[in-house]
């Protein structure tokens, strides 16, 4: 594996690469105006349910933001969960990372991404390739910009399928030899040639273009007919789905019984990628479902279905769109960038009787550090509104001579008019 993406290498890079971070986005004329939404009826009998809300309108520019559905995260061994909290932005050319508030936690300036099994997002730089000299940036599992990479093998499981002897058979990546597979899950199976070895184990060679099919208990579900799949390297189908391609092209999505929840009508999406450490460069594929919803690419347009295969957002809606992550997704639409929620949740906000006025007291924690910045990750508000553009000041200043970071953080405190005083008692009268 390319040293790259299993680094451990501490790059050094100057803390000042935080400071003055700007938004990505330009406010416009029409940015104070109500976010709309988009209706669906999931049947005839059905009444209208609204698919998504506006939280950030179509106003950021970006090359592109690249959302990982978690399809390729261990859940046994997620350590980080930065690939569902996080996505990486590309602007004129280089990639950062932005939140789905839209605040640039890392400016783009980065050659390139990968993200890994244990839920970490990294970004790098490459100082000498020769020579193996790096400047990585990520996320840790705290919230904190850290300017290296952990060292990560990838040991996803592969399955392959023996017709000869109609068994499954197990690898995974970085080991050389596998052996027979006797869990119960379905698994999506290649073809394949295997041969015991003296030591026990098999040595597994898949066939000159391999087709693919979906095994249960050494036995076929679907036939090997589909030229191509993208399917969950750790946990089963059952929470989100398996992609296959067939002959055309085209890809569908099914189940772990093999039932079909989205015909063959779906375009594979480059976006898709991961990185190296868990993905082929060469590869392209489409999401997998995260939050019961699923991003698709039909006739070069987008939409969303859900995990019972019902259409809630018609393809041509957005010019991109991106996997769902708490309730929330990136897409682009007239060429700009914006986040959605999914959900019957009014648009509006619910009329209160009780006023409320929000005030800002602000923070300043001064720490010393040689390799992480901390970062805010979130805007956190006393009262439930309607997500708007306008986020409460958070500075970062970075002094790279004293390796002293002070950060200011502006967080809001709701005030509200102070209790009545209880009554006082009334006196006893005297015996």
């Amino acid at each position: 594996m390319n040293k790259i993406f299993c680094s451990a290498l501490t790059a050094v890079v100057a803390g000042a690469m935080l400071t003055g971070c700007a938004m990505p986005w330009e406010k416009g004329a029409d940015d104070d105006v109500a976010p709309g939404g988009y209706s669906y009826t999931a049947d005839s009998n059905s009444e209208q349910k609204q698919a998504y809300r506006w939280l950030i309108e179509p106003t950021i520019n970006a090359d592109n933001i690249i959302s990982f559905d978690g399809s390729q995260v261990d859940p046994n061994n997620e350590k980080n969960t930065a690939y569902a909290n996080y996505s990486v932005i590309r602007q004129n050319g280089k990639y950062g990372i932005i939140d789905y508030s839209g605040n640039m936690v890392v400016p783009a300036e980065y050659d390139d991404y990968y993200t890994c099994w244990c839920g970490e997002v990294t970004l790098f730089n490459i100082i000498n390739e020769k020579n193996d000299e790096y400047e990585y940036c990520s996320i840790d599992s705290s919230n904190q910009v850290v300017y290296y990479a952990a060292e990560h093998h990838d040991s996803s499981p592969k399955y392959y399928w023996n017709s000869n002897e109609e068994k499954i058979y197990v690898k995974d990546a970085d080991e050389e030899q596998g052996e027979e597979y006797t869990g119960k899950k379905a698994v999506v199976v290649c073809e394949a040639d295997v041969k015991k070895s003296d030591n026990g184990f098999y040595d597994i060679s898949p066939v000159s273009e391999p087709l693919y099919g979906l095994a249960k208990k050494d036995k076929l579900i679907l036939d090997m007919q589909y030229t191509d799949f993208y399917a969950p390297a750790y946990k089963g189908a059952g929470l989100t789905c398996i992609a296959f391609e067939n002959d055309e092209g085209k890809w569908g999505y099914v189940g772990s019984d093999g039932k079909t929840i989205i015909d063959f009508k779906c375009d594979g999406d480059m976006s898709a990628y991961c990185g190296k450490v868990i993905d082929d460069e060469m590869a392209v594929h489409p999401y997998l479902f995260t939050d019961d919803y699923l991003p698709v690419s039909i006739d070069s347009s987008y939409g969303y279905y859900d995990i019972d295969g019902n259409c809630i957002v018609k393809p041509g809606e957005f010019d991109q769109a991106r996997p769902a992550h708490n309730g929330k997704a990136w897409v682009m639409k007239s060429g700009k960038w914006g986040v959605i929620a999914f959900g019957d949740a009014p648009v509006e906000e619910d009329s209160s009787e009780e006023e409320t006025t929000t005030s800002y007291i602000t923070t300043t924690t001064t720490s010393t550090t040689t390799k992480t910045t901390s970062v805010s990750t979130e805007t956190k508000k006393a009262t439930e509104t309607t997500p708007s553009l306008t986020q409460p000041s958070e500075t970062t200043e970075v002094s790279t001579n004293t390796e002293t970071v002070t950060e200011t953080v502006t967080e809001p405190v709701t005030e509200t008019d102070p209790p009545a005083p209880e009554p006082e008692p009334e006196p006893t009268p005297e015996q």
